[in-house]
């Protein structure tokens, strides 16, 4: 059926220019990402699809393939796990497990996205596949399998090996990955947020490694890294919660990668997410329940016939952009019309690209014109001239 372009009108344009330091978000670190955790969006990207050395953000992948374990009933959660030799002598970052000590997995899966223990890693490692060679393997079935393109591991923990050799990933795999984990795991934030592990029972007491939560209300994750080739890493993430501007909640995730010392790592991912935080937000575009526009149909009953969206459009925009609406309605209408049949559609493009079609519906039934209605009609035209 043949369209007619009603209309296309500026809906939109969103209150100030974005703010000027997002420019040079990333000169200070090896890559930078800012992205929205529903959509996938990438809103601000430096060296994203460059191979790098991931250092602890590895235990983000040790973590999903427990809880795959886990899921599908192989294993729970209230496990014990006997800690072997190798994994109590397991260098770097450390839980401080015993040979011979028993811990549930649970409680190891806390350690490894808090504290973000290394031994910890051997251990589940060895318990889902009797070594941490087998465990690898799982690693990288489970990369391919969700996609990540620029990935490989060598161990559970992301420390080096000899010769310095490291797991290594894209910036842009990693932004996958988190939102795999958070999508299908979303209790592991109930993890990432918690300021601290303690265990009396272990003497153990250990701080969170993420800055950030601290430092920005609602920050409740993700994880952090440091190898001296890595440099500081931090994959931080926030739900930013519905207000009179922002329609919709909304998940940002930050990602800095290779930060030369601590402070800049924090400096810098508190500037990406603030960055976030003021810039973006969703906005109602369409209601289904406000009518788009009036029509007239030649041989209706009645005029001003009201059309509807078919549904409610939110869109994450960005302050300072423009967006577009552009309504078309189909050639040839005639009633009678049953109410929710199409009419017609509505063209929604955002910073210059096509985003959404929206079909437009009449939502009561239109009647057709009886011979008394065209007479009355005929008769009224000649007495109003």
């Amino acid at each position: 059926m043949k369209k007619r372009v009603i209309s296309i009108v500026v809906i939109m344009l969103l209150l100030v220019s974005s703010i000027s330091y997002g420019e040079d978000l990333h000169k200070d670190a090896r890559a930078v990402l800012l992205g929205e955790f529903n959509s996938g969006e990438i809103f601000y990207e430096h060296s994203i699809d460059t191979q790098i050395e991931v250092a602890s953000l590895t235990k983000i992948m040790t973590y999903l393939v427990a809880m795959d374990y886990v899921s599908t009933g192989q294993i729970s959660l209230d496990d014990v796990i006997n800690i072997s030799k190798k994994a109590a002598e397991t260098l770097g970052s450390s839980f401080k497990l015993k040979e011979g000590e028993r811990v549930n997995l649970k409680t190891l899966l806390y350690s490894i996205m808090i504290v973000s223990a290394n031994d910890s890693c051997v251990a589940i490692a060895e318990y889902i596949s009797g070594s941490e060679d087998e465990f690898v393997k799982l690693m990288n079935n489970k990369a391919k399998e969700i996609g990540l393109e620029k990935t490989h591991y060598i161990n559970s923990s992301g420390y080096p090996l000899k010769g310095g050799v490291q797991n290594m990933m894209s910036t842009r795999d990693l932004f996958k990955i988190t939102r795999h984990v958070i999508e299908k795991y979303p209790q592991v934030l109930e993890i990432t947020r918690l300021n601290k592990v303690f265990l009396e029972s272990r003497g153990f007491s250990g701080e969170n490694t993420n800055p950030l939560l601290s430092m920005i209300k609602d920050v409740d994750g993700f994880k952090t890294g440091f190898t001296d080739k890595a440099g500081h890493c931090l994959i931080s993430t926030i739900e930013v919660k519905e207000n009179e501007e922002n329609k919709k909640p909304f998940r940002l995730i930050g990602i800095v990668m290779g930060a030369k010392n601590e402070e800049d790592r924090k400096n810098i991912s508190k500037e990406l997410i603030e960055y976030g935080l003021e810039n973006y937000y969703y906005h109602q575009i369409l209601s289904k329940d406000a009518p788009i526009k009036t029509i007239n149909i030649t041989n209706a009953k009645r005029s001003n016939i009201k059309i509807f969206p078919q549904e409610d459009l939110y869109m994450l925009v960005k302050k300072g952009q423009e967006i577009k609406q552009e309504t078309v309605i189909n050639e040839n209408i005639m009633a009678p019309i049953k109410a929710g049949t199409v009419v017609g559609k509505a063209i929604i493009s955002y910073e210059g690209e096509q985003k959404y079609n929206i079909d437009l519906i009449v939502k009561e039934n239109v009647q057709r014109k009886n011979v008394i209605n065209m007479l009355f009609e005929l008769i009224l035209n000649m007495v109003l001239g």
